[in-house]
């Protein structure tokens, strides 16, 4: 007798707190110094007012929430991530995670999720595809 597969649990609401020398990092990490990432008085003389983080930043949330979600350190293999960025993400942001959708389609899993700032802002909108086991 066969058994259905376990049901997988909500998806979680993950949140990440966004510093200046969380955005620094990135850059020493990425090589992207970018003044509007790294100079504060560059940055302000912009039409941001104020640095910005890096996209990846912002998306942070989305990673561990899906990773957590998916019970792996990484997404698997065959994934497809699309974002669009919708606002800047600025220091002393918390960005949280939430999914919009999850389906099932062509042995693929289908997710629609958000992050939004502490303003319930949407900064990054996110479509992914997970291959059939993930």
């Amino acid at each position: 007798m066969s058994h259905p597969p376990p049901e997988r649990p909500a998806f979680p609401e993950v949140s990440d707190d966004v510093d200046q020398p969380k955005i620094d990092a990135y850059a020493e990490l990425s090589g992207d110094y970018n003044p509007l990432h790294v100079d504060v008085e560059v940055a302000e003389a912009s039409e941001f007012g104020g640095t910005i983080a890096h996209g990846p930043v912002a998306l942070q949330a989305f990673f561990r929430a899906t990773t957590a979600w998916l019970g792996t350190d990484a997404l698997p293999p065959g994934t497809t991530v699309k974002v669009t960025y919708r606002a800047p993400v600025r220091p002393g942001d918390r960005i949280s995670s939430r999914a919009r959708d999850v389906r099932s389609e062509n042995s693929a899993t289908l997710l629609d999720a958000e992050c939004v700032n502490q303003d319930e802002t949407t900064v990054v909108s996110v479509a992914a595809s997970l291959p059939a086991g993930g």
